[in-house]
C-alpha cells in the first residue's frame, strides 16, 4: 500500500508549501522539511525533531518518502563503484562512483535506457523505457553519499549516465536546482556537468536557463558521415547546426564548454580526423576530452586505439592550439567507465 501513497522525494519548495496548508499548518514548515529530505537525507519522519508530532503523523500516514535503495555495488581495481539503484517509480539503473586524489565525482542517470542509440554505447543497446523523475535522480546522489559516509562534502556531479540528460530536460533541470539550492544539496552549479549526444533545442533552453550546470556536448567524429553512423542524432542535428548552438550557448551565456570526443580505432582517429578536429573547435570557448573506448567484449564492435596513438592524438591537438585532455578509463573491469551502463530489459 506504501507505494500508492505520494512520494515526498523530488518535491520543490512549492509542493511541499501546498501539502502544509492542507494541514492548516504554517508554511514555514515546508522549508524545515526540505531541509530534511535534501540537506540532512533523513527519510524518516518520526526523526524530523523540530515539526509537531501530529503534523508528522499525518505527514506519515498520507505519503512515503523513497530515494530508491542500492540494490548492488561491485567495485573496480582503482576504488571506482558502480550501483544498481532500485528506483521508487520502477526499475533500475547503475550510477557510478568514482575515487581521485581530493576528488569524488558522482556520476549519475536520468532514464532508464535510451532512445538515441548511439553505436558505442551500451546503454543505446537497451532501448528506451523510461524518464527518471527528480527525486529519483537526486535519489542517486544520496544513496551514494550515504554509501560512502561522512567525509564526502566535496564532489562533483556529472550527468553521464544512462540515458541524455536533455531528453528528459525538465526532470533533469527540477534536480539540478535540488542540488545547487544551499538549503537543498549546496552544491555550486560548476560542480555539475550535462553532458548531451547533440539535441540542439534543448541546448539553446538550457542557455536562456537562469541557472545553469556545466555542458559537455559528445562530438565523436569530423564528418557527418561517420557521426551520423555512430549516432543517429547527427540525421537531424548535424555537426554545422551543433556546432553554431554550441557557439551561440557560449555567446549566450558568457560560459565555455566541453566537447567529448571517444576514440575508436580506425574510425575516427586518423590524421585526417586530428585536422579536421582543430578546424572545427578553432576560435571556440571549449576544451577536449578525448576518451578512449571503453570495450565491451562480444558485444559492441570497436576497438580504442593504443595508449600511444591516443597519446600522439592529443599531442597534435595540443599543438594546434586546441586545448585537450585523455580521460582514461576508470572502473572499466566493474563495466563501470564511460558507455558500459546497462541492465537487462
Amino acid at each position: 500500500m506504501s507505494g500508492s501513497k505520494p512520494n515526498l522525494y523530488g518535491w520543490n519548495r512549492d509542493e511541499l508549501r501546498e501539502l502544509i496548508e492542507r494541514h492548516a499548518a504554517p508554511s514555514f514548515h515546508a522549508g524545515q522539511i526540505y531541509r530534511w529530505l535534501y540537506a540532512r537525507r533523513r527519510f524518516d519522519v518520526t526523526g524530523w525533531t523540530n515539526l509537531a508530532l501530529p503534523l508528522r503523523s499525518k505527514i506519515a500516514a498520507e505519503t512515503r518518502i523513497d530515494p530508491g535503495r542500492l540494490a548492488d555495488r561491485a567495485q573496480a581495481d582503482d576504488g571506482t563503484v558502480k550501483f544498481q539503484v532500485r528506483l521508487a517509480g520502477g526499475g533500475d539503473v547503475e550510477c557510478v562512483r568514482m575515487l581521485q586524489t581530493g576528488r569524488t565525482t558522482l556520476c549519475i542517470s536520468s532514464q532508464v535506457g535510451c532512445a538515441l542509440d548511439c553505436d558505442f554505447c551500451l546503454t543505446g543497446k537497451m532501448g528506451f523505457v523510461r524518464n527518471l523523475f527528480p527525486g529519483e535522480i537526486v535519489g542517486q546522489v544520496a544513496l551514494m553519499l550515504e554509501d560512502s559516509g561522512p567525509d564526502t562534502d566535496r564532489f562533483n556531479i556529472v550527468f553521464m549516465g544512462m540515458g541524455e540528460p536533455l531528453h528528459n530536460y525538465d526532470a533533469v533541470m527540477a534536480a539540478v536546482r535540488l542540488l545547487v539550492d544551499p538549503e537543498g544539496f549546496g552544491l555550486s552549479r560548476r560542480r555539475i556537468t550535462i553532458s548531451t549526444a547533440g539535441l540542439v533545442p534543448a541546448i539553446e533552453q538550457l542557455a536562456r536557463e537562469a541557472l545553469r550546470p556545466r555542458l559537455a556536448v559528445s562530438l565523436n567524429a569530423t564528418t557527418d558521415e561517420v557521426r551520423s553512423r555512430l549516432m543517429p542524432i547527427n540525421r537531424k542535428y548535424d555537426i554545422a547546426r551543433l556546432i553554431e548552438a554550441c557557439s551561440s550557448f557560449a555567446r549566450t551565456t558568457g560560459d565555455g564548454f566541453t566537447f567529448e570526443y571517444v576514440l575508436l580505432e580506425g574510425i575516427n582517429d586518423s590524421p585526417q580526423d586530428l585536422q579536421r578536429l582543430a578546424v572545427l573547435l578553432r576560435g571556440l570557448p571549449a576544451k577536449l576530452n578525448l576518451i578512449p573506448f571503453n570495450a565491451v567484449p562480444g558485444q559492441l564492435d570497436y576497438r580504442a586505439p593504443s595508449r600511444e596513438r591516443v597519446t600522439a592524438f592529443r599531442d597534435g591537438l595540443l599543438d594546434r592550439q586546441v586545448r585537450t585532455s585523455i580521460r582514461w578509463s576508470r572502473g572499466a573491469n566493474a563495466r563501470a567507465a564511460c558507455g558500459q551502463l546497462a541492465l537487462p530489459r
